[in-house]
């Protein structure tokens, strides 16, 4: 009987310390995951959105090297003297051109090439070139 009454008695319903300590340990953990999740996602959509200017990157430097290989191209102009087209190198990806010669330079034509890309996010990605054809080879 004495050694009973040496023992104290026992608290029911009490938390430990160590199970609040592992709660707040795994309250962490799923915050720190939701974070990460969030991050892996923007990371993803920045690949996806980079990819695509990659894409129309060399899509317009593609064009642009055609156009100056022969800027006349088919010779049909608008009203104002421009060639204005469209090339089409994938569903979602179409490389708009204008092509406007000046003939202000003696003895040659400066052509001015204007290229676009819009992309389906509304981003317009854009590229300038120009190429000066002389009307004859000058001798030495």
């Amino acid at each position: 009987m004495m050694e009973q009454s040496l023992r104290p008695p026992k608290k029911r319903g009490v938390f430990s310390p160590v199970l609040i300590e592992l709660t707040i340990v795994i309250l962490f953990f799923a915050l720190s995951t939701s974070v990460v999740v969030r991050l892996i996602a923007a990371a993803g959509s920045t690949a996806r959105a980079s990819d695509y200017q990659a894409r129309a990157i060399l899509a317009m430097e593609n064009v642009a090297e055609q156009i100056k290989a022969d800027p006349v191209g088919d010779g049909y102009c608008n009203e104002c003297g421009a060639r204005v087209f469209s090339v089409e190198f994938a569903s979602d990806l179409t490389v708009d051109c204008l092509v406007t010669g000046d003939t202000t330079p003696e003895q040659g034509t400066l052509y001015d090439i204007e290229l676009s890309v819009a992309s389906l996010g509304g981003e317009v990605y854009w590229l300038d070139a120009a190429r000066y054809v002389p009307d004859a080879e000058v001798g030495p």
